[in-house]
């Protein structure tokens, strides 16, 4: 019966993660809408134009030198906004190794030492937690100090070199 309640514990922790995994990523989607129409709405502002006819030929170059000059790299809170952008990465992939090595070290030492340490899996849900709170906090302070959240201007740059193309 331990072995049972043991693998309960270790994939109730992995199914809870994929489902708080699957949450963060369809509020990310949302918050990337509502962050592009934004975008866009300040940009009809700015130049005048009205938001459904941005996408019209005639307004390209127009849109382009805007952006352009909104997210060149030669704007200190640009240079800040893709620091952060990078540093943010970092964290993720930091939280993503410590919440694998502690579902491996949980699994490892069940198994090899004592069943009641299954119920360590649970942590795994508590370091993704964290490192998505700390992200998100970190986010709005990078947008409150630059006006842009990290790697706004680096995704701009991105997207402008591609639409020149």
């Amino acid at each position: 019966m331990s072995v049972i309640i043991a693998i309960g514990h270790i994939v109730g922790a992995l199914v809870v993660l994929f489902a708080f995994g699957f949450g963060v990523l369809m509020l990310a989607g949302w918050r990337s809408e509502r962050n592009r129409k934004t975008a866009l709405e300040e940009m009809s502002l700015a130049l005048g134009i009205p938001i459904s006819e941005l996408d019209r030929a005639e307004h390209q170059a127009t849109v382009v030198q805007f952006a352009a000059a909104k997210f060149s790299s030669e704007l200190f809170r640009n240079r800040l906004s893709d620091l952060c952008g990078l540093i943010q990465i970092g964290w993720g992939w930091l939280g993503n190794l410590l919440q694998v090595g502690v579902l491996l070290g949980v699994i490892w030492f069940t198994v090899t030492d004592d069943l009641s340490n299954s119920i360590n899996a649970w942590w795994v849900i508590a370091i993704a937690f964290f490192f998505w709170i700390s992200s998100v906090l970190f986010a709005l302070i990078c947008k409150l100090l630059t006006g842009r959240f990290p790697g706004q201007a680096r995704q701009a740059r991105k997207m402008l070199a591609e639409s020149v193309i």
